[in-house]
Order: C-alpha cells, then sequence, then structure tokens
C-alpha cells in the first residue's frame, strides 16, 4: 500500500542514542540523519516510510536511514519499542559490504530475525539500553561494536532478504538534499565548502543553501560543524588524543574555531565536557 507523504516534514538532530518507550503514533512525518536500528518488544507498529505503509513485528530487527521521511501511524498498544540511532557519518566509517550500505541510502528498510532465540535481537537491544544509560565511554564502546557486528551479519545474509522483509521507496533515486547529507557525512572533515556541497547534487550555491535550509533549519555550515563537533565528541570520550589533535581529526582547521563551535553547540568547552563523560 502506497500513502502520499506530501506533507510537512520536520528535521530533527539527535546524534548517537539508545531509547525505549511505549509505541506511539507521531503527529507528522520526521526525518533525521542517523542511521536507525529498532526492535518492538510486543505486537506490531505501522510506519509511513518513503510513501509506503510498513508494518514492524514484534521481535524483527528493522533498519532504516532515517534521512528518509518516516511516521508512526498504528500500533498495538503495550508494546516497547527500542531505538539505536547511530550518526551516518560513524556508519560510513564501519566501511560494512557495500550492498548493504547501498540499499540503505538507496531508501530502503531492511527487516530480519535472529533464527536462535538465544540470541534474539529484542534481548540484544535491551542490553544496549543498559549500557547507554550506564553513560560511559566502554559501554559506548561496547554499543558500537556490537553495533556493527550486528550489521555485518545482516550484509553477509542481505542476498536472502526480500520483501516484505524490505521495502524500497517508490523511487530508489536519492534526491538532492539526501545526496547533500551523504555527501556532507562522507566528507566533512575535509576543508568543503558549500560549493563543494551543491556540486553534488548538481546545484547552484545559491539553490542549495535555500533547499538545505528549508528542509533541515540549518545552513550547510551549521549541518557540517555539527557532524564535526559529534565527531569530537566521539574522539573526546574514546581516545586519550590532545585537545588541538582531536580538532583536526574532526575538520577544524583553527583550534579557536573548535573550542568556539564546541562550546556553542555542547555548552561546556571540550577538556571540562570530557571530565564530564569519566
Amino acid at each position: 500500500m502506497t500513502v502520499s507523504t506530501l506533507q510537512p516534514v520536520d528535521f530533527v538532530s539527535l546524534g548517537f542514542h539508545v531509547s525505549n518507550a511505549p509505541a506511539a503514533r507521531m503527529q507528522r512525518a520526521h526525518r533525521h540523519d542517523e542511521i536507525e536500528m529498532t526492535v518492538l518488544e510486543t505486537g506490531w507498529i505501522d510506519y509511513l516510510f518513503g510513501g509506503q505503509r510498513i508494518r514492524n513485528l514484534a521481535g524483527m530487527f528493522c533498519v532504516r536511514w532515517a534521512a528518509i521521511p518516516h511516521q508512526s501511524i498504528d500500533f498495538s498498544p503495550g508494546g516497547i519499542h527500542y531505538s539505536l540511532k547511530v550518526p551516518l557519518a560513524w556508519f560510513l566509517t564501519w566501511q560494512l559490504p557495500a550492498p548493504l550500505t547501498e540499499r540503505l541510502l538507496a531508501g530502503e528498510m531492511l527487516m530480519t530475525q535472529e533464527s536462535d532465540p538465544e540470541c534474539s535481537d529484542t534481548a540484544m537491544m535491551r542490553r544496549w539500553h543498559t549500557a547507554f544509560l550506564a553513560g560511559s565511554a566502554d559501554h559506548q564502546r561496547l554499543i558500537l561494536l556490537e553495533a556493527q557486528a550486528r550489521l555485518l551479519r545482516l550484509a553477509v545474509s542481505l542476498d536472502q532478504i526480500h520483501p516484505p522483509h524490505s521495502t524500497a521507496t517508490a523511487s530508489q533515486q536519492l534526491g538532492p538534499f539526501e545526496k547533500m547529507t551523504v555527501f556532507i557525512a562522507a566528507n566533512y572533515t575535509s576543508d568543503i565548502s558549500a560549493s563543494d556541497v551543491a556540486a553534488c547534487a548538481g546545484l547552484h550555491p545559491n539553490s542549495a543553501m535555500r533547499l538545505f535550509r528549508r528542509t533541515s533549519g540549518l545552513t550547510i555550515l551549521e549541518y557540517v560543524t555539527m557532524h564535526r563537533i559529534r565527531h569530537a565528541q566521539h574522539l573526546l570520550v574514546t581516545s586519550s588524543l590532545k585537545i588541538r589533535e582531536i580538532s583536526r581529526a574532526a575538520g577544524f582547521n583553527s583550534p579557536n574555531r573548535f573550542y568556539a563551535a564546541f562550546h556553542s553547540i555542547v555548552g561546556q568547552l571540550p577538556t571540562s565536557w570530557r571530565t564530564s563523560q569519566h
């Protein structure tokens, strides 16, 4: 069943996060640039995703690139919905097999289920949520390593996943906004400009900037900076690199700009924030 999605779509920025909450209806579609992995504990939930209505059943491991507009529209009462969100840029650094990455970025929602009940995806998600609440760098690293391994297992079995366990959008071609977000996620540590971002989508820079602001509520520079700060936060809690080294690795050409951007977005200076995470 194909359903029109010609309605306002919210853009939200979520970053790395693990949540659990009762299934619920969303008032309107939204999008965010993370790779999202979900499991429903009991019952079912219906989504509008890329113009199609898709039912997720309890115990199914569901993966999607959440930049594709999506909205939960119906569900069976009482189900707990687990969700892991990983920034697209982090996902791309995992260098998973190309068929998996390509299908996700082309707008497919992939669904599968572990055949061994001793290794259920529901138990895995519960474990990730507990680890996330613990809040340490080691727990974050544990979640990301296990998530990478789970997606690799999915990639290995990908040729066995066909509808209704996967679904494609009406057109598996990325729109210009999605092309720009993929380009930024793959190149934000380099010295890229709005013209570079526009060129990847075949747009004039002015048109690209207007489209990006209208779709996301952010300028291209603000979006690039957001990726760089997320990268820096990841390095701050998972490495012993010095602040100057982290600034450079995240794509900032000046430590002063890094400090100013970090404080503006996070509300603390990098050293203070790193200390608060341990």
